[in-house]
């Protein structure tokens, strides 16, 4: 019988997380703990002088701390492992109280010219100041770093979690664009070159489009976003090729505000839906048909719409590969505040409605 695999946590050691400004913190930790303890084993027998107190305690605490930051320099314990944290945080209390017990009396004689007694109660009262001391500041210690590097830890997970779905969606942009443009590079050659002699003059509108199709195209490959008015640019040089090509067979319609022209938007997110629209609703039809793409803000939301009066559902390619990369890349760009989905257009065709957040393009896509 084969053994079940097991998930392991990944090592979450501490030297890599010690700095300047880590240690400069935990030390300030400690004088702040000691101040407070002293403060109330003053308060408590008000017999005790509060400077010697404070002597004791911020020897005990310096003691402790020290120990527990070499110690977790030298062994580099991994903070999910509770054994070696246990040992080191109990061999840190055990020889800051050993040490404290030391330092202290003679900062308060060679400084402050106070003795503190040698007798039972004396040394009680330091033993329990130790402890409680030990405990309280290690405990302290242990929780903070712990969290502190878990925290680092994850919010790392999630910068390279984010980094992922930027490449994947830059990848799923250029497959895209590999499956799209040579097919329809390659046709809209073709008929440029039936049309120059037949037609020279719509062979060469098609062509002037089609240098102006690949210009936009090709001058936004590099950046994360374009506007939606070069966007619509794209798409009108794209009609229009398929216009000289259809004829009359093919209208279209463009409604986009000169106030949302300019609002960030994903590249090649609109373009398949509007291909579809052409490819599967219009061209299949006899008569053809026409084309209407809007754009309105919706509160917080981009709304837009591509409506044609093809054939309808009964054509509609809902499950091809332009379609399918359009609901991906809406996903991971937007994750649930982003939908597309698709409804019958009265009195023929299908109406393509995309709804994304008006902010959300530039946030995603920033390097």
């Amino acid at each position: 019988m084969s053994a079940k695999p097991s998930i392991e946590q990944p090592a979450l050691a501490i030297r890599s997380h010690l700095n300047a400004k880590h240690i400069l913190l935990d030390y300030l930790y400690m004088v702040v703990v000691s101040v407070l303890i002293a403060l109330f084993l003053s308060v408590v027998d008000v017999s005790k002088p509060f400077l010697p107190s404070l002597v004791m305690s911020l020897s005990f605490g310096t003691s402790m701390c020290t120990l527990v930051l070499t110690l977790f320099w030298l062994f580099n314990p991994d903070v999910n492992k509770a054994r070696p944290m246990v040992l080191i945080l109990v061999a840190s209390v055990v020889g800051g109280m050993i040490i404290g017990s030391q330092v202290g009396p003679f900062i308060l004689r060679r400084f402050f010219s106070v003795v503190i007694g040698t007798g039972g109660g004396h040394l009680l009262q330091m033993v329990v100041l130790a402890v409680g001391f030990g405990g309280t500041a290690t405990y302290f210690f242990y929780s903070k770093e712990r969290i502190k590097i878990v925290s680092e830890a994850a919010e790392k997970e999630r910068s390279n979690r984010l980094a992922s779905e930027k490449a994947a969606i830059e990848a799923n942009l250029r497959l895209l664009q590999a499956q799209i443009e040579p097919h329809f590079l390659f046709n809209t050659l073709s008929n440029v070159v039936s049309l120059i002699d037949t037609e020279p003059a719509k062979g060469k509108s098609m062509l002037m489009d089609l240098i102006r199709y690949l210009r936009t195209s090709l001058s936004r490959t590099l950046p994360d976003t374009t506007t939606l008015g070069q966007e619509m640019e794209t798409i009108t040089a794209y009609l229009n090729i398929q216009k000289i090509r259809l004829g009359d067979r093919l209208a279209f319609t463009l409604e986009v505000p000169e106030t949302l022209a300019q609002h960030p938007f994903p590249p090649m997110l609109l373009q398949p839906l509007v291909e579809n629209a052409v490819k599967h609703g219009l061209e299949p039809r006899i008569e053809g048909g026409g084309i209407t793409i809007t754009a309105a803000e919706k509160g917080e939301s981009l709304r837009i719409e591509v409506a044609d009066t093809g054939l309808g559902f009964s054509s509609f390619d809902a499950s091809g590969v332009g379609i399918a990369n359009v609901r991906q890349r809406i996903n991971l760009i937007y994750g649930e505040k982003g939908r597309l989905l698709f409804e019958e257009n009265n009195p023929a065709g299908v109406r393509a409605i995309m709804e994304v957040p008006k902010g959300d393009v530039q946030s995603h896509h920033s390097r």
